[in-house]
């Protein structure tokens, strides 16, 4: 989230506020979709069998994936929004976990 402001502030002095607003829509698209994908697949009890597990990765995804094509839709098409700066603070906020993740891997976690 911190991402799509930083990116939406940048657009802002760069540019102007319809650009500006469309960075915040495309990152707040990102963030609103990995938040419910993280409920989803937090949702599953610590100890739950395997398949439980996969099964909630996989509907948390497909639903992800869903929520992202409708949302970008919407936008899209009822909002007066700027498709190159949304696109980007999307790309940029999704980015934003992978490029984390190697920061926040600690190969001293042991299994429960």
């Amino acid at each position: 989230m911190l991402l799509t402001l930083l990116i939406a502030v940048g657009s802002f002095a760069f540019g102007n506020v319809k650009t500006a607003y469309s960075a915040l829509i495309g990152g707040g698209i990102s963030t609103l979709v990995t938040l419910y994908f993280a409920s989803k697949v937090f949702s599953v009890r610590v100890g739950a069998p395997a398949a439980k597990i996969a099964r909630a990765f996989y509907l948390g995804e497909v639903v992800k994936l869903l929520l992202t094509a409708i949302l970008f839709g919407g936008a899209l098409f009822w909002l007066d929004v700027s498709p190159l700066p949304l696109l980007l603070a999307y790309s940029a906020a999704l980015m934003a976990y992978w490029l984390a993740l190697p920061f926040t891997f600690d190969a001293s976690v042991s299994t429960l």
